[in-house]
């Protein structure tokens, strides 16, 4: 006895051209892959004022720099990199000293550093004005949209008055970013 089995026909070359090569099912992408990427920025001013007679501050405050994503899996890392933008200001040539943190949208500060700390310090000086910039791996575990967000401190300043601005006076060319990209585990 035989058995004889049929399929239909179909043309190979066809079937090939109607593959969608410029797309990777998320499910199908190696680890490591970048899923999505998420870009915000930001030209309005935060500013916050200080004297000596402050001592030295662990007050935080939201530098209007943030971003949200929304993770395609539970298990991806979200890459978070920054370029904020900040400006001392003092009428006295002094030492100013200040902090900025990469937070959720909760408030938490992500990288473990806490407001007892200089990242930023000058000396001797009026005005100076940078940008710092900052990167982050982070497992949010969720898939649910995550706000990302940068807060500063302006932790000391030895004489007069100073100001710590971020994004200073409102002006296009104090912009501040953030990307946000998703890593695939």
């Amino acid at each position: 006895m035989t058995v004889r089995i049929t399929k239909p026909e179909f043309n190979l070359r066809e079937k090939i051209t109607e593959l969608d090569y410029s797309r990777v099912p998320y499910e199908k992408m190696p680890a490591g892959s970048v899923v999505q990427v998420v870009f915000g920025s930001t030209t309005t001013e935060a500013m916050r004022a200080h004297s000596p007679n402050n001592g030295t501050e662990t007050f935080v405050f939201d530098t209007n720099l943030s971003a949200t994503i929304s993770p395609k899996f539970t298990s991806s890392k979200i890459l978070v990199q920054i370029n904020q933008s900040y400006m001392f200001i003092n009428n006295t040539s002094t030492q100013m000293q200040a902090n900025v943190f990469i937070c959720d949208g909760d408030n938490n500060i992500l990288d473990g550093r806490t407001a007892n700390y200089d990242m930023l310090r000058v000396k001797d000086l009026t005005c100076f004005a940078a940008t710092h910039t900052a990167q982050l791996l982070h497992s949010p575990n969720t898939t649910s949209a995550f706000t990302y967000k940068t807060r500063g401190n302006f932790y000391h300043c030895q004489g007069g008055t100073g100001y710590l601005a971020f994004q200073y006076a409102n002006k296009t060319n104090c912009v501040s970013t953030i990307s946000l990209m998703e890593i695939a585990e």
